[in-house]
């Protein structure tokens, strides 16, 4: 199961396309315990020896096994998803940028992206040879994630410096409701989950849409994500996650690199991928979002979901 943080108590917003990856705190509480009532929910320790170990060889999960994980590093991670896995007595695999490894680490780029753009349009200067021109036509998040798809294809000094550009541009993000919603971890913070018995692993050096970056730069935001984190915190990571995780997204050259990184596994953010044989660096992953109901949720796990996708052709 993944999820991407919990919806902080001091945070309010009336724009639900960026929230919905957040799960209110009382809502992950109650997916928890139903996990613990008809599932056995594992260390994510159990899990990397059970691969490292090689499947079928060593020590065999419990049936019914179930993985929790959370994408992004965002710092209600700490604040306001940790109590409540403290409190059922269950340990989570937090997979985050190495933007994390710094005292300042800011916003994920692509999420202020989006409140720059809702403050101000991109002049023609700025929109980086757009495919199409959708500044006329199309809703403003279709104008968004080709903005964000068009950055993913510049290095991550490049798009940082595009980045204070389209600040001077747009002007100073309207102050955002709880810092815990928007900042991503500090080094600081991150070493509190770590010492607090979560696991920690890797989600590349910035977050781009992998599949617009050249070879060079996809291989140096998976590899030295690894590097820097395990530098960072003083042990081995071994897990990585692709950035949004879907085959839009990311493919099998991605696949490839995470492995010659030296990860033991990479995960998705989607349950299907493709049609061959299960892959330790395509493991799939439930998506669980703000609009997944319990019975939804359910559903999921069972297998009931992926199976009426494929009776209706999906």
């Amino acid at each position: 199961m993944n999820y991407h943080g919990v919806v902080p108590a001091d945070h309010s917003s009336d724009d639900l396309f960026l929230d919905g990856n957040l799960v209110q705190a009382e809502v992950f509480r109650r997916q928890l315990r139903f996990l613990k009532s008809h599932y056995h929910v594992i260390h994510p320790d159990e899990f990397r020896a059970w691969i490292e170990k090689g499947i079928g060889q060593g020590k065999q999960l419990p049936p019914r096994a179930v993985l929790l994980t959370c994408d992004d590093g965002l710092v209600n991670t700490l604040t306001d998803m940790l109590p409540v896995l403290q409190s059922e007595g269950v340990a989570c695999l937090f997979l985050v940028t190495a933007a994390s490894c710094s005292d300042e680490p800011g916003m994920l780029w692509y999420e202020e992206l989006y409140h720059l753009m809702r403050a101000k349009p991109l002049p023609p200067d700025l929109r980086l040879l757009l495919e199409e021109d959708t500044e006329s036509s199309g809703t403003f998040q279709s104008r968004w994630w080709n903005a964000v798809r068009q950055a993913s294809r510049l290095d991550a000094t490049t798009r940082a410096d595009w980045m204070n550009k389209v600040r001077d541009h747009c002007g100073p993000v309207q102050a955002l409701s709880s810092e815990k919603r928007w900042r991503l971890l500090s080094l600081a913070e991150l070493k509190q989950l770590a010492e607090a018995g979560m696991s920690i692993g890797a989600h590349t050096l910035s977050h781009p849409v992998l599949s617009m970056c050249n070879d060079e730069e996809a291989r140096r935001e998976i590899q030295e994500s690894k590097i820097n984190l395990e530098r960072a915190l003083g042990r081995t990571v071994w897990a990585f996650a692709y950035p949004f995780g879907n085959p839009s997204t990311m493919g099998e050259r991605e696949l490839r690199l995470a492995r010659e990184a030296g990860f033991a596994c990479a995960f998705l953010n989607v349950e299907h991928w493709g049609t061959g044989p299960a892959d330790l660096f395509a493991l799939p992953r439930t998506h669980v979002t703000a609009a997944t109901t319990l019975p939804e949720f359910a559903a999921h796990l069972s297998g009931l979901h992926a199976r009426l996708q494929r009776a209706v052709g999906r």
